[in-house]
């Protein structure tokens, strides 16, 4: 299951323009979570996980996070960190996504 909800977070950052950063999504306008005035067009990689399924979103943020730094308590998960990051891209977290997922698949730690 862990899986499948990272390959579904991962198609739904694959569309151009699907990726944000610094909050976990932004509606059609641009507006980030908590200011929207709208749904959700983009989101960040942990907002994609928790879109396609709430219910298994600690897990895959779990399995996306094997080998990325750690951050300090208190702090954004070390996905959303490395999402955040200014050299990021969307190919970039897509592919993280898509590599967690078949890892997970193997039962191997991403």
């Amino acid at each position: 299951m862990v899986a499948d909800v990272l390959d579904a977070a991962a198609d739904l950052l694959t569309p151009e323009g699907a990726w944000t950063q610094d909050t976990v999504y932004r509606d059609r306008y641009g507006n980030p979570a908590g200011d929207t005035r709208g749904p959700a067009v983009c989101w960040c990689a942990v907002g994609a996980i928790c879109e396609v399924n709430i219910g298994y979103a600690m897990k895959a943020c779990e399995a996306a996070e094997v080998g990325l730094p750690v951050t300090a308590p208190g702090a954004l998960r070390p996905l959303s960190a490395w999402n955040d990051d200014r050299a990021r891209t969307q190919a970039e977290v897509i592919a993280k996504l898509r590599e967690a997922a078949q890892l997970a698949r193997q039962g191997q730690p991403a």
